[in-house]
Formats: structure tokens, sequence, C-alpha cells
């Protein structure tokens, strides 16, 4: 009889994790600016690069992408500054 109860148990835990997790929504991606960080100095082909790339991710993702150059240290300012970011999707690095 135990093993019954621990079964029925475990059924009506799974259902319940099952409708809980049904409903929860996923939010849209992206809803909000992304950015685009670029550790070289403005004004080069890299930049040129990663400008187009913004405007063709802006077209395709419908939001803003927003070009952030940080130059210095041989890159690592700028990839410091994509570690340091959120870990959401919404912060991209040049690389």
């Amino acid at each position: 009889m135990t093993g019954l109860k621990q079964w029925l148990t475990w059924l009506v835990a799974s259902a319940a994790l099952t409708v809980a997790l049904g409903s929860a929504h996923a939010q849209e991606y992206p809803s909000r600016p992304v950015r685009l960080i670029a550790p070289i100095a403005a004004g080069g082909l890299t930049d040129s690069l990663a400008r187009t790339l913004g405007a063709r991710l802006a077209e395709r993702l419908g939001q803003p992408v927003v070009i952030e150059n940080r130059p210095g240290a041989g890159g690592i300012i700028g990839m410091q500054a994509a570690a340091k970011a959120p870990a959401d999707g919404y912060t991209l690095v040049l690389v």
C-alpha cells in the first residue's frame, strides 16, 4: 500500500508541476535595444563593420542596436565591459 501512496503522491506532484510550468510565458526577444560592444576605436574598418552589422541586426530584430566603442588595452576594456554586462542576451561583443 505504501508504494501506491508514493506513486499517487508523485503523480499529483508532477501534474501540479506541469500545470504550473504550462502557465509560464516567455518574454519576446528582443523587447528593448541591443548593445553591440566594439572593443576598437571609432572610425576604422572594424568600426564600419560593427555599424553595418548593427544596422542589419536592427532590421532583423526590429529593435535598435546601439554600437558602443570601448577601445584600449588591446581590446581588454571592451571585453571586460561585455563580461560585466548582465547575461540576458542584450549585450553582444564584436570579436
